[in-house]
């Protein structure tokens, strides 16, 4: 399909005329527009409705290069919303994968600014649901919760705030026992100083402190000795 990019340049010379906007049979969001009674470029339905375009309207070349970077936006903007259906993400995501297509950055940029003015967009509840998720159903510790909203590309400040929110309010000892306790029946036919030192690994690489874990292991385990380095 012709795009106003290969098309401009035939139009630097003189100001041609819409003849005619016609609906794609393939693509009902999209509309075929003809110069001068020849088919001109082919561009999204919210381009035609943004820049106005109805028959008899003349376009110059500075609109037609406008309508183009005004298709590509609505272009990078339509795949925005396509990751954003699937799962929320932080800007610092969304904006890497939107850096594998040929958008540009500038275009990318104004698509963020977008989706975050229309709260699509927002790496304080995204933070929130993400620490949320290491809680509820992850069952990781404040420690790996923070890191892993870090990893998303949000601030320190913004995860931080987000981490303090949701675990000031959740029971990290019960979570880390309920882990405990499903090991336990594993970890009780090791010998007490491997059992205690496997539990214990565990529980930090879940995110966990030792001040939690040193009661679940003493719980679970029975009080044995810490491992000598």
């Amino acid at each position: 399909m012709q795009s106003p990019r290969t098309s401009s340049s035939r139009y630097n010379a003189r100001v041609p005329t819409i003849t005619k906007i016609s609906e794609q049979k393939r693509r009902a969001n999209r509309r075929n527009i003809y110069l001068d009674g020849k088919f001109a470029f082919g561009c999204n339905l919210n381009v035609v409705a943004k820049f106005r375009l109805r028959e008899g309207m003349t376009l110059s070349p500075q609109q037609i290069a406008a309508i183009e970077q005004g298709e590509v936006k609505q272009e990078c903007f339509d795949a925005a919303m396509r990751f954003l259906q699937t799962r929320l993400h932080s800007r610092a995501e969304l904006h890497r994968k939107l850096m594998r297509k040929e958008y540009g950055e500038a275009v990318i940029k104004s698509v963020l600014d977008d989706l975050t003015r229309l709260n699509y967009l927002d790496d304080a509840r995204f933070a929130k649901t993400k620490a949320l998720s290491a809680a509820q159903h992850r069952q990781q510790g404040r420690r790996r919760a923070f890191m892993e909203i870090l990893k998303s590309g949000v601030k320190g400040d913004v995860a931080g705030r987000a981490v303090e929110d949701v675990y000031d309010v959740t029971d990290s000892l019960a979570i880390a026992r309920q882990l405990a306790t499903k090991q336990a029946p594993r970890l009780r036919r090791l010998d007490p100083v491997t059992a205690k030192r496997r539990l214990i690994g565990m529980l930090q690489r879940r995110g966990f402190d030792y001040d939690t874990i040193r009661p679940v292991v003493e719980e679970v385990l029975g009080g044995i000795d810490e491992p000598h380095e």
